[in-house]
């Protein structure tokens, strides 16, 4: 199997065009102040602590479940979180003028055999209320087959998305989706993959999301349906309830 390069004179491997696929590559800069680019992954650790220290606390399930009050839940997410990064597409957001970290995107490629495990019950993670979270998440996506509605035997899935607080505002975050949409999963059709999912956990990136071409398959209304799966309220129950999850997906042409 090989790929054309640009020049259609020149073929290349595909090994070739996997090693060129993982290799750190800067996508685009945004209002000459941050530079959009593949993690290098000598900075894996930087961005672990962007998700140890500010996600878990910010993110709607995360922070409205307590994750981080139940120290087998957050190791789990930790060890999780790692396993995502490092296995197929994260891109972050670098101030150019500190050279800092500000904001991450997590995608991994999943295949049916991927969905077979996932929806199992068979599956259970180290952690009551991580169980509980992902329990939530596939309560809320088992209605959404993205492999039947896009009839693709692979998608992409975005896994976590953040940026952090300061940063805020200055189009970090839709920049971050966009590079995947418009760079990454171009080049993921390559194995057979046309199709992103994720589910959206703040009005703000649902926004994002809808803006560049998602569409909205299943939603629902955080304290409804962490009532009907038993998650647990350990915040401001009052905001977890007005919380709306949405499951969105998109084809790439």
């Amino acid at each position: 199997m090989s790929k054309q390069k640009q020049d259609p004179s020149i073929e290349e491997t595909e090994e070739e065009f996997i090693t060129r696929l993982t290799q750190p590559r800067i996508w685009s800069t945004l209002n000459t102040s941050y530079f959009i680019q593949s993690m290098p992954e000598e900075r894996l650790e930087e961005v672990l602590d962007l998700f140890k220290s500010y996600y878990v606390y910010e993110e709607a399930l995360c922070a409205n479940s307590g994750l981080v009050n139940d120290k087998e839940s957050f190791d789990q997410f930790l060890e999780l979180i790692k396993t995502w990064i490092l296995d197929t597409l994260t891109t972050v957001a670098i101030e150019k003028n500190s050279g800092k970290i500000v904001g991450v995107l997590v995608c991994r490629v999943c295949s049916e055999e991927d969905h077979s495990l996932d929806f199992s019950r068979l599956r259970l993670y180290k952690g009551k209320i991580w169980n509980e979270i992902q329990y939530f998440k596939n309560n809320l996506s088992q209605n959404v087959d993205i492999y039947k509605i896009y009839k693709t035997s692979v998608f992409c899935q975005v896994y976590a998305w953040y940026v952090l607080q300061s940063h805020r505002d200055q189009g970090i975050g839709k920049k971050l989706l966009e590079t995947v949409v418009a760079h990454q999963m171009p080049e993921m059709k390559y194995f057979g993959c046309n199709a992103i999912f994720g589910i959206f956990t703040s009005n703000k990136s649902q926004c994002i999301a809808e803006s560049l071409g998602f569409k909205t398959l299943e939603e629902a209304k955080y304290g409804e349906r962490a009532i009907e799966n038993n998650v647990q309220y350990l915040n401001n129950r009052k905001i977890a309830e007005n919380v709306n999850i949405k499951a969105m997906a998109m084809v790439i042409n």
